[in-house]
This record gives C-alpha cells, structure tokens and sequence, in this order.
C-alpha cells in the first residue's frame, strides 16, 4: 500500500462503516478506529448486541470511509474502502488499547475490517488524480 494512503489512515480517527442491512439497504455507524498497518485493518471497538456488528456477522464485506473534516475543496482527503469484517486478534487489541487505553474501561468486543481495496483522494496532491490499492 502506498505510503501515503498508510500516512492518512494514521492520521485520522473516525471513519463511517456501512453494512447491509436485513431489507437490502444499508447501515451505517461511525466508529473510532485504530490502523494495523502490517496486516492491512482498521480495528475498532463495540458491543456484540449492536445492530452494525449483528448485520456485519451476517455480511461480512464491508464498506468504509474516512474523511479529513474541510470546507475548503482543494484541502479535500479521504479514502474509501472495501474490508472484510472480523474479530481481532490479540495484537489487534492491543494495538486498539494503546490508541485508546481507556477503552479498556468498556465491555465491548475488538473487531478487524481486513482492507481489500482502497481510493485514496488528496486534492492538495494529486489534483483529482485517484491512488488505488487492492489485494
């Protein structure tokens, strides 16, 4: 993966998973995330009972996008991805719990989205010129 798509990921905090949901729409939940960028995931925390781990169990490919938040167009960065959805690992935890020590305090579940694709857009950089990564 390009260093720069690796450098944004790092940067940010937030991004917004979308789901398919049980009558052929989509769901969407905003989650603070942590990037293993060894293996390639975005790891997050949340309970088993929520409706986007509930529907992302039954359907796990999964869609992702993280935004730098501007007003300003040519300072417009973000990326979108396609991931597979699972539990983490044990060194995906701790990598969640080093970004997020406090999360420790709650009872909710690690899980991997396992990045297949990605579009990274830098308006600043690439002027309207699309990176793309994929397995």
């Amino acid at each position: 993966m390009d260093k720069r798509i690796k450098n944004f990921i790092h940067s940010q905090k937030l991004l917004s998973l979308s789901i398919l949901d049980n009558d052929g729409g989509a769901y969407c939940a905003s989650c603070y995330y942590a990037f293993d960028d060894e293996n390639l995931a975005l790891i997050f925390a949340s309970e088993e009972h929520t409706k986007h781990i509930q529907l992302a169990y039954k359907s796990p490919k999964v869609a992702v996008s993280i935004a730098l938040d501007t007003d300003i167009i040519n300072l417009i960065k973000g990326v979108q991805i396609k991931a597979l959805f699972q539990k983490a690992t044990k060194e995906q935890e701790e990598i969640y719990y080093e970004k997020f020590p406090y999360a420790k305090l709650a009872k909710a579940c690690i899980f991997a989205l396992n990045i297949q694709w990605v579009k990274y857009t830098d308006n600043k950089i690439l002027l309207s010129k699309k990176l793309e990564f994929f397995i």
